[in-house]
């Protein structure tokens, strides 16, 4: 090494090692190749010097010759010198610390935390891992589905992460150490690792412990002895429901050293019981599977809670209740459709209904009356005796849209359940009337309860319906109503309009009443007659269709060559702003996450639209936050011109917020409500058991020794192989071929060979 270091210059004294390495990639073939031609090319030489007598002379012709081959073989292997500058490397000990949350579980009878066994033996043999260090290089991770590297324990090592990853945790470990020895590997944890099904490690983790080359001594934070704790494991519940449909849960409880008892499992919405139901717990028996059912009687997003009992001495007291989300929506929409006389007009409709897969349609088809003469007795007439006590006193609410089309009620419902419809609109229901000569005042409606919901007041003593053929015209202010929206864009849209075919029969005397709004209308003797209004009567929606004729938007204008899908889109378009579906409600609210993780910024949107379903833009909404524990907090906020806005906060604690959003118009009040959940990750609290037998086997794949801490244990017992192992910082390399010399000594041979062959006489 000395010589090279002068031949090359001083500059070379940081190395203490060289070597030579040969550049092509086929020095095999060449070395053959060379092997086979050069002893050879040596024979034939070796006989053409038998003319020479002097021995001595044949010896230095046939060394010239031979050192020749020798350095034009050494040019085409191509050698390369390179210097290395290596030092000894320290062997690593990896040392994992658990921070899931299940090492904060207490253990019995000294109730201490896992966390706390681990903490007290790391104190208690501070001083056998300073002496480690003086060998080894030690590290320290914190570990639960990753490992996080740590140079400070004390005052760090918390028990917060959310749930453990052993196949991970390895994983990560062994990529960390890919270019380092490691020496040895301590495990202090539970073993509470949700991935692995059992105690037998899976077959991924097996195969990232069997590439360990050093032992992994798995240290077990506390005993499953003694241990209790009531808790419900797991929910099983879909993530939405229908209105008025039966929702099944299943719920799966854990009980350890309870005990024989009859506890209540208890499902509440607020401060409401549903159901409670009593459940036997027996000592022998640790899991139980209950079914629940529960009916949703309201729409929306709707929070519930899940409890069981909190017992004194329960290892862990977050895991007895669980709160849940279900969005209920509705099944289909149920529409009670009463006709009173059959008619293409009440045909064409309820073929829309039924086609409609979202509805679910109820019709009542009227086929005579008790003045009609049809010299035959009732009971041979008569399908079904009309259910009107049933319909009306029953099974009402749980209609979405009552339909009085052409219908005329006397006869068929006592007058007293007319204030039954009443109460229904005003309590969230829809009533629509559709014209024909048996509706309003010739169905006998005006100083009714009917007439007291409708978005019309009806005149007495004139013709009360006109059979003439008219076009109605779209009220201007209220073209983006949703109702009328048959194309997206507005132009195409009042095309459409104005392409649709005429109709004829309307009722007359109609007079809007303030609160409505004329989206159709006809001029005649100059006034403008409603044709279609709508309004909103309490929490409810009311709308009159004065004609008995919309069906020519269908068969005329399939008959001038058209489609009927406008006639469709504007009876779905009717359905949904009745029904009140979201797209046309004037102010909306929603959050972009239905569940957030603690720490986590929510982000409230809203939307408002004018009554005409423009954007309205700077109009202040009030804002109502109801955090977890009751408090509210209001705040004033101002749309901008597209009429959106939003709202951000940072929750203070977990559960379930509300916020409400709402505006007074002209006494009118609109609102909407949403609910989210604020929780933290609390998965290792439904199987809390330590997992003794995943830790025996860790151990046992990779050579390491399992041991119960059940107290601050001594560790100076163990002890690692130590090898010294030379890692290279530094490298240069020298070319031994490609310089003057090489050559130059190449072609000095050649020359001093043919110098000397003609001193001998030799061509």
């Amino acid at each position: 090494m000395n010589f090279l270091i002068e031949f090359f210059g001083p500059g070379l004294a940081e190395y203490n090692e060289w070597d030579i390495q040969w550049a092509p990639e086929n020095s095999e073939a060449i070395i053959a190749i060379l092997g086979v031609s050069v002893p050879l090319a040596l024979w034939f030489f070796w006989t053409s010097l038998s003319r020479i007598p002097s021995r001595l002379k044949k010896v230095l012709l046939f060394s010239l010759r031979v050192s020749t081959f020798l350095l034009l073989g050494l040019l085409l292997l191509k050698p390369q010198l390179e210097l290395k500058k290596s030092h000894s490397q320290k062997n690593s000990i990896a040392i994992l610390l658990d921070g899931s949350k299940s090492m904060s579980i207490k253990t019995f009878p000294t109730e201490e935390k896992r966390i706390d066994l681990v903490l007290q033996t790391l104190e208690a043999n501070k001083d056998y891992f300073a002496g480690l260090k003086k060998d080894f290089s030690v590290d320290t991770f914190f570990i639960s589905d990753h490992i996080e590297l740590s140079s400070d324990v004390d005052g760090h090592y918390h028990a917060h992460m959310p749930n453990t990853d052993y196949s991970k945790v390895f994983a990560d470990l062994k990529k960390h150490y890919e270019k380092k020895p490691l020496a040895g590997v301590f495990l202090f944890t539970d073993g509470a690792d949700l991935t692995q099904s059992s105690g037998d490690p899976s077959s991924g983790l097996v195969e990232i412990l069997a590439g360990f080359k050093s032992p992994v001594h798995t240290f077990q934070a506390g005993t499953n002895e003694s241990f209790k704790d009531l808790s419900i494991q797991s929910l099983d519940v879909p993530d939405f429901g229908f209105v008025h449909q039966p929702i099944h849960l299943t719920v799966s409880l854990y009980a350890s050293s309870m005990g024989n008892k009859n506890i209540p499992l208890v499902l509440k919405e607020g401060k409401n019981i549903l159901i409670s139901k009593m459940v036997e717990i027996r000592k022998d028996q640790a899991s139980y599977k209950v079914d629940l059912q529960f009916t949703p009687r309201d729409l929306g997003q709707r929070v519930y809670s899940l409890s069981v009992p909190l017992f004194a001495g329960e290892s862990i007291a977050s895991n007895n209740r669980r709160h849940f989300q279900v969005k209920v929506i509705r099944d289909r929409t149920r529409i009670l459709h009463l006709n009173g006389r059959p008619s293409w007009d009440s045909r064409y409709l309820r073929e829309v209904l039924v086609s409609n897969p979202k509805v679910d349609l109820l019709s009542f088809f009227i086929l005579r009356t008790l003045s009609d003469d049809v010299a035959a007795p009732t009971s041979e007439l008569s399908l079904i005796p009309f259910p009107s006590n049933l319909l009306f006193n029953d099974y009402l609410n749980s209609f979405d849209l009552v339909i009085f089309q052409n219908f005329r009620f006397e006869s068929f419902i006592d007058k007293n359940l007319l204030n039954n419809i009443k109460s229904y609109v005003q309590g969230g229901g829809a009533f629509l009337m559709i014209g024909g000569e048996l509706s309003f005042q010739g169905g006998g409606y005006d100083r009714t309860p009917i007439e007291d919901i409708l978005p019309v007041t009806m005149q007495r003593g004139r013709k009360i319906f006109s059979s003439e053929e008219f076009r109605p015209v779209v009220e201007k202010n209220l073209q983006h109503h949703p109702i009328l929206r048959l194309e997206k864009k507005d132009a195409f849209n009042q095309k459409t309009w104005q392409s649709l075919p005429l109709l004829n029969g309307l009722n007359l005397g109609l007079i809007a009443k303030p609160e409505s709004h004329v989206l159709v209308g006809y001029k005649k003797e100059g006034s403008l007659v409603p044709v279609l209004a709508v309004a909103k009567m309490g929490k409810g929606r009311t709308a009159v269709l004065a004609t008995d004729s919309s069906w020519n938007w269908n068969f005329r204008r399939v008959g001038e060559g058209g489609s009927g899908r406008y006639y469709e889109k504007f009876w779905n378009n009717v359905i949904g702003w009745m029904t009140n579906a979201p797209e046309t409600r004037l102010l909306r609210l929603e959050s972009d996450k239905e569940r957030y993780k603690k720490g986590e910024e929510v982000l409230v949107r809203f939307n408002v639209l004018k009554e005409d379903y423009t954007p309205a833009s700077g109009e202040k909404v009030n804002l109502t936050l109801t955090k977890v524990s009751g408090e509210t907090e209001k705040h004033v906020l101002e749309s901008d011109q597209n009429g959106d806005g939003a709202f951000q906060f940072l929750p203070d604690r977990e559960g379930f917020y509300a916020v409400q959003i709402e505006l007074n118009r002209k006494g009118d009040r609109i609102s909407d409500k949403i609910s989210f959940g604020v929780f933290e990750e609390t998965a290792e609290f439904d199987r809390p058991l330590v997992n003794a037998s995943l830790l025996k086997n860790i151990a046992g794949i990779t050579g390491g020794q399992y041991v119960i801490l059940d107290g601050p244990k001594d560790l100076s017992g163990y002890r690692f192989e130590n090898p010294e192992v030379m890692v290279q910082t530094k490298r240069k390399t020298f070319s031994l071929w490609d310089n003057w010399w090489s050559y130059g000594l190449l072609v000095g041979f050649l020359m001093i060979d043919w110098w000397a062959r003609r001193k001998s006489g030799l061509s």
